[in-house]
């Protein structure tokens, strides 16, 4: 199977296919739902990355709900695509189609999960339609997958694996457009679901009482998070052709663990396990096997979300140089969060491996070393030759409360 990451960013891109994706996707400016999450394509970086990764795939997405008023600027968007190295387009409005077909004639075309593709017959009818791939609601169990699989053996089915789910079906929700103005079908979710709520009653104005989670009641918004790692095999076995991770608007570092573990897990490697629980140091709500499993736990809305004890440091770039003093390699560093040379870390490499408590090196321009690093001002880090990984690249670098990932060569 595919294994298909988020990348809401170009440096989200990368460290995705580092980390073992074949594939990766981010959403079209103005027309995806995640409208917080894409800056303007770079054109020139993606084809760079094209080349770098010549066996990856990108796919853009078009998902949101698009209104009369959009349609002026779509073709602008469309045309602008034509200079982006993309292999596909995930779509979820068939009025689209047309306008499509006629500025990229070519393009390959997915059918969005908000589509809410649930039986075979949708299924042949899109196939009919052009769709080269079917991206199936996030409400089916795993045999109803198998039979839409069955069903139109000549179109793939890709299916979300892992990350946040929405208390809406297919995320057809209303709630945060009613209580902050920001729409959820337009990409703009302020994920009102996840808030605390209370209940007043007519009489007692003023005194509220919480909506919780008990023996005989239930709080009825925020919803779980997806993890199928463990279920891959299965999936396969009915006929997916391709797993997805959620996540663009998560951080680097949450697109580079579950990367890696979904990687590990359908190359059944050793690290398998250990980048299983790698899962859970990442911030997520409490995980459940959803829909697709028939896991009861997805009717359980979640009322607390784990908060990671790691943060995102920083990302190494590439070799600059050899380590006159120490025989390692001098790599650029992108600081997003001061970095310590005395806060003991663990390096995540992108083979699987994991080493911990090492001091990181920090240094100037000059190549001496300087007590920490800070952002906006340029920082540089030896790393030594034991820490390379066996595919000869480097991986994330991680303290409590401090992760660093490094996508250098």
């Amino acid at each position: 199977m595919e294994l298909l990451a988020p990348a809401g960013t170009l440096e989200k891109a990368r460290i995705a296919l580092r980390y073992g994706a074949d594939a990766v996707y981010m959403g079209v400016p103005g027309f995806s739902l995640r409208a917080g999450a894409e800056p303007p394509p770079d054109a020139a970086g993606l084809r760079a990355l094209k080349k770098e990764y010549p066996r990856s795939r990108l796919y853009g997405a078009i998902n949101r709900f698009v209104h009369q008023r959009d349609l002026a600027r779509l073709e602008a968007a469309l045309q602008n695509l034509r200079e982006l190295p993309l292999d596909a387009l995930i779509l979820s409005d068939l009025g689209l189609l047309e306008p499509v077909r006629r500025v990229l004639p070519e393009m390959e075309l997915h059918l969005s999960t908000q589509a809410n593709c649930t039986n075979a017959e949708a299924a042949r009818m899109y196939g009919r339609l052009g769709f080269t791939r079917i991206v199936l609601a996030r409400e089916l169990t795993l045999p109803e997958i198998r039979e839409i699989c069955d069903a139109v053996p000549d179109v793939e089915i890709e299916l979300f694996v892992h990350g946040a789910m929405c208390m809406a079906y297919s995320g057809r929700c209303f709630l945060s457009l009613e209580m902050t103005g920001r729409s959820a079908n337009a990409g703009d979710c302020a994920h009102s679901c996840r808030w605390h709520y209370a209940v007043v009653e007519e009489k007692r104005p003023g005194v509220y009482y919480p909506v919780e989670q008990g023996e005989d009641f239930l709080s009825v918004f925020s919803s779980r998070d997806l993890m199928l790692l463990d279920d891959l095999d299965a999936i396969r076995d009915a006929g997916v052709r391709s797993v997805k991770i959620e996540g663009r608007m998560k951080s680097a570092l949450y697109t580079a663990v579950t990367t890696r573990a979904y990687r590990a897990a359908l190359d059944g490697a050793p690290c398998r396990d250990l980048w299983r629980g790698q899962l859970f140091t990442i911030p997520h709500r409490p995980y459940t096997r959803g829909f697709v499993m028939d896991d009861a736990t997805v009717h359980a809305p979640s009322t607390d979300a784990n908060e990671t004890e790691y943060r995102m440091m920083g990302i190494i770039g590439t070799v600059l140089a050899k380590s006159a003093d120490q025989g390692g390699t001098v790599h650029t560093l992108i600081v997003k969060n001061r970095i310590s040379r005395d806060v003991a870390v663990d390096v995540l490499l992108p083979d699987g491996t994991i080493l911990t408590d090492w001091m990181p090196d920090l240094r100037d321009g000059e190549g001496v070393p300087v007590p920490d690093a800070i952002q906006g001002r340029p920082a540089f880090l030896c790393l030594p030759p034991e820490l390379r990984g066996s595919n000869g690249e480097y991986g994330i670098i991680r303290a409590r409360r401090a992760f660093t990932v490094a996508t250098g060569r």
